[in-house]
């Protein structure tokens, strides 16, 4: 193309005008490319979560949702503890005394989706310490001066009370039905055995007792007739009970650690002559691994036993 004087001319003309164009563009914005949001609003599985009126107190706004990617704008500074523990996502409700014309929050409720039992547990656990205790219902959790936790299937529960009159014993047995767990369900505790009387209770996330192998344990000490015993519970599928119990086997083996196997009804009771733990039992049952510890006598044993069958038939026969 051949530029004639005229062309240069209307060409050095638009110049000016191209130049103001782009600089508007540069300065006008589509707002909601700037628009940043907390957390998404759910719309879908988490509202059923969050009954709408508990005892005197409704739900107010829209319940919330973080996940992964966004857990720290609601927990900054101990959102990787969430993350490393199985977290998968977090559903937030708040509620207001009914027919209160203030928006100030009376109660807020977190519920984290934390994809096991075991983990949910774990973390209330981690959470609570030895605070572990028997809520309401069966429910097993800790109280605080302004609130409550508990363990719920997979889910773990915080209620965060602003008002002194919240009935938090009631919020958590509704919550806990809307989520569709049962007294009987709710974390380990129904799983271990009723010997004795309960001292301590603690989760171990990993290396129980120094093995690389066992992870995700409950463990609670008894007394039983001035005796002190340790029973370990871990739960999993029949292929991951028989995968732990290889581990162990193997474990004593390497070590050169002596067992025998007793036969008992369905029961295969592995007796451990442990030179640095003392002679204890590992017990195999549907889809529970235990294990006992301690002063372990003959009549303890027996009742360990007997409330482990229990339980076992209690599951086959459901």
């Amino acid at each position: 193309m051949i530029f004639t004087p005229i062309n240069r001319f209307i060409l050095l003309a638009l110049l000016p005008i191209i130049a103001f164009i782009v600089y508007r563009e540069g300065q006008t914005y589509d707002p909601a490319l700037l628009q940043f949001t907390s957390s998404d609003i759910s719309t879908g599985e988490e509202i059923s979560f969050f009954p709408r009126s508990i005892e005197g107190f409704s739900r107010s706004g829209q319940v919330r949702l973080y996940s992964k990617e966004n857990l720290y704008e609601y927990v900054n500074g101990h959102a990787e503890y969430f993350l490393s523990a199985g977290f998968i996502r977090l559903a937030v409700g708040e509620y207001v005394k009914t027919g209160a014309e203030s928006a100030q929050s009376d109660a807020v409720v977190d519920i984290y989706d934390m994809g096991k039992d075991i983990q949910a547990f774990g973390v209330l656990a981690d959470e609570t310490g030895d605070a572990l205790s028997s809520v309401q219902d069966g429910i097993m959790g800790a109280r605080t001066p302004q609130g409550m936790s508990f363990a719920s299937g997979r889910y773990y529960v915080k209620i965060a009370a602003y008002d002194e009159t919240i009935p938090l014993d009631l919020f958590a047995v509704s919550i806990n039905r809307s989520l569709g767990s049962s007294s009987e369900t709710l974390s380990a505790f129904s799983r271990l055995p009723t010997v004795g009387t309960a001292i301590t209770t603690r989760f171990v996330k990993e290396d129980y007792r120094g093995l690389d192998f066992v992870h995700n344990v409950v463990e609670r000490e008894y007394r039983i007739e001035g005796k002190t015993v340790q029973v370990f519970l871990f739960l999993g599928t029949g292929s991951e009970i028989k995968e732990l119990v290889a581990s162990y086997l193997a474990f004593f083996r390497e070590s050169d650690i002596e067992y025998s196997v007793i036969k008992q009804d369905t029961l295969d009771i592995y007796q451990v002559i442990d030179p640095f733990e003392g002679d204890w039992y590992l017990v195999p049952a549907f889809d529970e691994l235990y294990g006992i510890f301690g002063e372990v006598d003959k009549e303890i044993l027996h009742q360990f036993l007997v409330s482990i069958k229990d339980s076992d038939n209690g599951k086959r026969g459901s």
